[in-house]
């Protein structure tokens, strides 16, 4: 297994962009900043000379690469089909991490510290983070949690690091829902961070050991779920042997078929479709058919699915006024709906959009799909 940063694989994918444009209106830096450097076209370019030793990593090259949400819009619209992606970690990777907020995201100090200072109110913006989004217990022990009745097979759920800490109930619902059908859960002790986190930081030798880490942890169960869009679509690309699944494909397979009842949700739901989930996992559809198992009125959509709401990984910490500026057309969109829930599938989505509901004073609760599910649920008749 080898790093995904490989500065001759990043070159030789970088040769077959035709610099021919098409992506730059469906980038959202590029249409803030209207500045070539701020398009893939423009930073492929940048990546290119950096990676051949004619730039050097300096702080004006380190924003515009920095400045990337890898949102993957490129990648979906790229007629040539250019792994950008790629490109961008390898460039990160010969500049080095950056200092600073978000390089501890990934570690075991990441969760104490959002429950400190969740626990004590801190002000500022990692306080309100902190408190962003609604907790209802811890997340689910690492262990075997049975299927109920006979088990149609065992799989494996990724906690993800963020996850785990911040949205406990997604995965206990996820859980729950899984068992009812069928499913045997292990979730493994020696399990880690998915990899993407340090690898879009410039860090590949610690992306690769957290993806070799993970290989280890689940061998031996039928498939690994992950219920944030960014880690199901980080494990489809460098785990694809653990036959990797987004928990919303799964359940929207699984659930049509199965004899599980669900009530009405108790006010308007509005829906963001995650850029990680539309352009990477491409499972936009797929989470449509699965929130159609509630009954009353579909979801209200806010943006068009894979706008990018700004978060980016860790962008929502160390590129703010980019976030912000990326999130507020959504922010205004929720304002006029005022719905009681809205529902997203990437943690740091979920995160960026309830801080700034909570920033306007909006009394609204921002959910994983699969955590409203899990509340809707009836028991077995």
């Amino acid at each position: 297994m080898k790093s995904s940063t490989d500065p001759a694989g990043a070159l030789a994918e970088a040769d077959r962009c035709v610099k021919c444009g098409l992506c730059l209106p469906h980038c959202p830096t590029y249409r803030l900043y209207r500045n070539e450097n701020e398009s893939p076209r423009g930073r492929i370019a940048l990546a290119e000379a950096l990676l051949r030793g004619q730039l050097a990593p300096d702080a004006a090259l380190r924003g515009h690469i920095d400045r990337c949400l890898l949102c993957r819009a490129c990648e979906a619209n790229c007629p040539s089909g250019v792994h950008y992606a790629a490109i961008l970690d390898a460039a990160r990777a010969r500049i080095g991490p950056a200092s600073g907020a978000g390089r501890w995201i990934d570690s075991p100090l990441f969760a104490p510290a959002g429950n400190l200072a969740r626990s004590l109110r801190l002000p500022g913006l990692s306080g309100r983070l902190a408190r962003a989004l609604p907790r209802s217990g811890p997340a689910p022990h690492p262990g075997a949690y049975p299927a109920d009745g006979a088990s149609r097979g065992r799989v494996g759920l990724l906690l993800g690091c963020a996850t785990s800490s911040q949205q406990p109930g997604a995965l206990k619902a996820a859980v729950d829902l899984l068992n009812r059908l069928g499913y045997t859960v292990e979730i493994p002790t020696r399990q880690t961070c998915c990899g993407a986190l340090a690898a879009h930081q410039g860090l590949p030798d610690k992306a690769l050991e957290q993806v070799e880490a993970n290989h280890q942890a689940f061998q031996g169960v039928d498939a690994v779920l992950s219920i944030a869009s960014a880690c199901s679509l980080q494990l489809a690309e460098r785990l694809p042997e653990l036959h990797p699944a987004d928990i919303v494909a799964f359940l929207a397979d699984e659930l049509p078929r199965a004899r599980l009842r669900f009530g009405k949700p108790d006010g308007l739901v509005a829906l963001h479709v995650p850029c990680s989930l539309h352009h990477g996992v491409r499972a936009t559809d797929r989470l449509m058919q699965l929130l159609g198992v509630l009954p009353g009125t579909p979801p209200v959509p806010i943006g068009s699915p894979g706008e990018c709401c700004g978060a980016g990984g860790t962008n929502l910490l160390t590129q703010r006024e980019q976030a912000e500026r990326l999130r507020q057309p959504l922010l205004e969109q929720i304002m006029v709906l005022r719905p009681r829930y809205l529902l997203t599938e990437n943690i740091g989505c979920a995160l960026h959009l309830a801080e700034g509901a909570m920033t306007q004073g909006l009394d609204i609760e921002v959910l994983h799909p699969v955590e409203l599910l899990g509340r809707c649920l009836l028991p077995e008749a």
